[in-house]
């Protein structure tokens, strides 16, 4: 997507504008949007670029946007969302409103007379949100949108396998969705995610956030998911979208499932949706933002050129020059450190492989005998146990977060007691893993409920271990979060099957693979208090004594997608 010349970059200019316009809602509410026109041609009617934002969109002159697009006689207009800043109501992250408020604004533009009917939008995170409201509306003025950071599903931003996702995410929603300032000398998130259930953090903070505390309350996916996710007219859009996600984001864990839906939920297959295309970097929360410690190279930044070209290619009605690419979804390699084109995901080269947890019964620590082995273990091999206790959990490092995000080093983590450490052979050849990786763990908790979280790691062959993905499952959602939750069976066995993490990650020749376990990862995701009683507000946590079990009849493997070398 990146080998066109770069686009002229316009001067600062003047524009004609129209500050806090009201902008009527069905409900009889009204959204607040400033509108900037050429000084030249204000009663023309004109394509229209549009922010539709929570983040202060009225706050101040759309300088980037006036710059860039007006003189290129595209009007530009920004947006309030509901309850925020100029804009009236009340607000709080996919509301009931949200698709309906999204329409509403899209007619309110196409039927303005400085409007042709044809909008296009820009924006990532709540911004991207927005423009996935707007597709979903199915408003025909939509011609074409670019989100990046963020998914059509919002139960993936909240939870992961059941398990809530408390860092970024809560302090985020919590302060997005509050109304009225916090008290002075009051708890930060961050000391108040530490202190008590995560269902009461508001509380703790000093102030009401009841959309936190409903969305603590449903664990599974559930009918309050269901409508959140609900995808209402997006066939009826025509909008072509230039997608953006990213392997270390902490809202893109959805983002191919998300891409899938562009182009298969669509009325009209001819439509301009066809040139839909999807480009995956090696980021966290935002395109060309990389974080952690290892260096990808120069390939992973990226030009904005062909997004800002397929923009206004929806605009004029032609082709982009993405249409070009031999495919329309891009993916970087890392390790490899590249970009490829792909036809469709998941690849259909793709080669299954279980990589088996064993040891002689101590896997705790690095300096432990846990083992990694492509073969099955043999029926005689001894479990591992540890102590998880929910008052000390695992610190969180590196991973999908936003700011603190992106592969680290390790060293640390596996120092604890309560991490199980398992450690392949050098490599004798490069081992590309590009797809969904899946765990199936067999364990015995002595918990009625309880979690497992597995970690992905790269052993550099100066023995530095960095992380490459993780994940987490709430034990009682192992059959499936759409079903009833199941309680454990204290020390009995259970099998765990779930979804760890998306990547395309290629561990390279004398590197090592490497497969941390524990039972939390905090604050990622929110400690599970070991009781099988309500998580979100549980004041009594208990120590759970944990087993992961790796026989011939019990085995515990992670399932990699690997890719041939023949075959790439």
């Amino acid at each position: 997507m990146d080998s066109m010349p770069p686009l002229p970059r316009p001067a600062i200019c003047q524009a004609v504008s129209f500050i806090n316009c009201k902008v009527p809602m069905r409900d009889g509410i009204s959204l607040a949007a400033d509108v900037y026109l050429p000084p030249d041609a204000p009663d023309t009617p004109l394509p229209v670029m549009l922010s539709y934002s929570p983040y202060g969109a009225t706050a101040s002159r759309a300088t980037g946007l006036v710059d860039r697009y007006i003189p290129m006689k595209i009007a530009v207009v920004t947006a309030d969302c509901r309850g925020l800043h100029h804009s009236e109501g009340s607000f709080h992250p996919w509301q009931p409103t949200f698709v309906d408020d999204a329409y509403d604004l899209l007619e309110w533009i196409s039927s303005q007379p400085w409007s042709n009917g044809k909008i296009a939008m820009i924006g990532g995170s709540y911004p991207g949100a927005t423009q996935l409201a707007c597709l979903r509306s199915g408003h025909p003025a939509l011609a074409v949108c670019s989100p990046s950071a963020v998914t059509l599903d919002p139960y993936s931003i909240y939870y992961a396998n059941g398990a809530q996702v408390v860092a970024f995410q809560g302090g985020w929603h919590i302060g997005i969705s509050t109304h009225a300032p916090t008290p002075k000398g009051a708890p930060t998130f961050a000391d108040a995610a530490k202190s008590g259930p995560v269902g009461e953090i508001p509380a703790r903070m000093g102030v009401e956030c009841e959309s936190w505390s409903e969305q603590c309350r449903h664990e599974g996916r559930d009918d309050f998911w269901a409508k959140k996710c609900d995808l209402h007219n997006i066939a009826k859009s025509r909008a072509a979208v230039f997608y953006q996600g990213s392997w270390f984001d902490k809202l893109g864990v959805a983002v191919f499932e998300t891409f899938d839906t562009f182009l298969h939920q669509v009325d009209d297959p001819s439509s301009p949706r066809r040139y839909s295309c999807l480009r995956v970097g090696p980021w966290c929360h935002g395109v060309n933002m990389i974080e952690g410690e290892i260096d990808f190279g120069k390939a992973a930044k990226v030009t904005e050129d062909p997004e800002v070209d397929f923009l206004l290619a929806g605009l004029e009605g032609r082709e982009p020059l993405t249409a070009t690419n031999p495919a329309p979804i891009q993916i970087f390699v890392m390790g490899k450190n590249e970009w490829r084109f792909e036809t469709e995901w998941p690849l259909a080269r793709t080669v299954y492989r279980p990589l088996y947890l064993s040891s002689d019964g101590a896997a705790n620590t690095a300096g432990g005998d846990g083992r990694l082995s492509f073969a099955k273990p043999e029926c005689c091999a001894a479990s591992d146990h540890f102590a998880y206790d929910p008052s000390n959990p695992v610190p969180s490092n590196g991973g999908r977060d936003v700011g603190n995000g992106g592969p680290r080093d390790q060293t640390e983590i596996e120092k604890r007691g309560d991490v199980l450490v398992y450690t392949g052979e050098p490599l004798e050849n490069d081992l590309e893993v590009t797809g969904r990786v899946t765990a199936c763990l067999n364990i015995a908790s002595s918990a009625p409920d309880t979690d497992f979280t597995v970690k992905v790691v790269d052993v550099f062959p100066d023995g530095r271990p960095m992380s490459v993905l993780d994940g987490i499952c709430r034990a009682r959602y192992r059959d499936g979060l759409d079903k009833p939750p199941r309680l454990l069976v204290p020390n009995e066995r259970a099998t765990l099957e779930f979804f760890v993490d998306v990547t395309s990650y290629c561990f390279l020749s004398g590197h090592r693979i490497r497969v941390e376990i524990s039972s939390s990862n905090f604050p990622h995701f929110a400690p599970n208090p070991n009781t099988g009683r309500e998580n979100a507000t549980e004041h009594e946590p208990r120590v759970a004594m944990q087993t992961v079990f790796h026989t011939a009849n019990a085995p515990s493997y992670i399932l990699l997608p690997t890719i041939p070398e023949e075959a790439k």
